[in-house]
């Protein structure tokens, strides 16, 4: 991640602050509660390029390969 866009995300209000482990964790609790109705795609899809995590990072997290692939061009 550039100093820019980190200094942008420190800077901002406390109550959107997120890391990158946070950021790995809150994609992986998207995916496990896949069943429910709110799972929005696309805002895991904004996170994953926002962060710029990689599929082996969400595989190492306990993503299944299903939705790795699901989420396609967007990881790298």
């Amino acid at each position: 991640m550039g100093k820019c866009k980190k200094r942008t995300l420190h800077k901002s209000n406390s109550s959107y602050f997120m890391t990158r482990e946070m950021a790995v964790n809150n994609i992986l609790n998207m995916v496990q509660n896949v069943s429910r109705k709110d799972f929005d795609l696309k805002e895991a899809v904004d996170t994953i390029s926002l962060f710029g995590i990689s599929a082996e990072e969400l595989s190492e997290a306990g993503v299944p390969y299903e939705y790795l692939k699901a989420f396609g061009s967007s990881i790298n």
